[in-house]
């Protein structure tokens, strides 16, 4: 057997001194690339005058999605969403990619919010009958407009789930459970001429949503209900799939967001569902609504979501004297 002694030898190059470069590798990325949706969810959080936290944790499905955008220009509008797939991602992925381009392209935004959510989610539905799309999800989507004042928007169908924490201190569910559970749903299914077998849809727990064509015939609609709240009223909005709501009320996951103090709040959310015995996917939006006083221009907040909002002050220090203003929190 020959043995190589060369780099044994007194002659053998120096690569400590640099007598000679070290042959390189291809160049790698040394750290993973961001998810398309998660960069933009990122960038529209950054731009949005409303601070915002999301977290996407999937289970074995694999099948929920979520989306933030920005109203192209300087209007500061935002919308939030959560679909929760099923049989498939598919519509879903779909519904989270166009929705927002359907609803600040609809003649009705922003005279009309809910009217432009509701037919958003209505052609989110009728684009993916005509792509073939397999599979259903369920849609929870919240709206708000940039400027002062104004009103907070939801558009749901499906057992996804939007809750806002009132500026007194009070809880209020802002969508609808379209479930098998509901009398309401079952008469409407059964005044179609459908049928619920075990508490089921061909084996669904919910009675509306996008997608499910085959199963329109039996009473399954994309129809949503809209609703909304003064923005004045609002503290902030949680929006999240059943993995979340499953295993905590509405006032048990109000409370978690109200006692953290810190950054990571749908993080938190998402560990305590966990905890708790949630092995669904996990969606979950947290947007705040932070309060104008009118004689400063400010925002107020309560001093106690102080550690949570101000790494958004110092991220939207250095831009544009409208974003300054937008970004400009008094605590209380």
């Amino acid at each position: 057997m020959l043995i190589d002694r060369s780099l044994d030898s007194p002659r053998a190059p120096n690569w400590s001194r640099g007598s000679a470069k070290v042959p390189q590798s291809p160049v790698t990325p040394c750290t993973p690339v961001m998810p398309m949706w998660q960069q933009r969810c990122e960038d529209a959080s950054f731009r949005c005058p409303f601070p915002s936290d999301f977290k996407l944790l999937q289970g074995s499905k694999g099948q929920d999605r979520l989306t933030i955008d920005v109203r192209p220009g300087s209007s500061g509008d935002t919308l939030w969403a959560v679909f929760d797939g099923h049989r498939s991602h598919d519509i879903a992925g779909h519904a989270a990619r166009i929705l927002p381009g359907l609803v600040w392209a609809s003649p009705h935004w922003p005279a009309k919010p809910g009217e432009a959510l509701r037919s958003a989610l209505c052609e989110c539905h009728e684009s993916a009958r005509r792509e073939e799309l397999r599979g259903g999800t369920t849609a929870v989507v919240v709206a708000a407009t940039g400027g002062p004042g104004g009103n907070i928007w939801c558009c749901c169908a499906g057992d996804s789930r939007a809750v806002a924490g009132l500026s007194c201190g009070g809880v209020e569910r802002m969508s609808v459970d379209h479930t098998t559970k509901s009398p309401k749903e079952i008469e409407r299914i059964r005044v179609l001429g459908g049928t619920v077998e075990w508490g089921r849809i061909d084996g669904l727990p919910m009675t509306r949503g996008l997608g499910n064509f085959c199963l329109e015939a039996d009473g399954f609609s994309c129809m949503p209900d809209v609703t909304c709240l003064p923005r004045a009223e609002v503290e902030f909005v949680v929006i999240a799939s059943d993995g979340v709501w499953d295993v905590l009320s509405d006032a048990e996951c109000c409370a978690i967001i109200r006692s953290w103090s810190g950054p990571g709040i749908t993080q938190k959310i998402a560990d305590e569902a966990r905890r708790l015995g949630s092995s669904d996917d996990i969606a979950v939006v947290v947007a705040y609504f932070p309060q104008q006083n009118v004689e400063s221009g400010q925002a107020i907040v309560p001093r106690s979501l102080q550690p949570l909002l101000a790494p958004f002050v110092d991220v939207c220090g250095p831009r544009s004297p409208e974003r300054q203003q937008r970004c400009t929190l008094q605590f209380v």
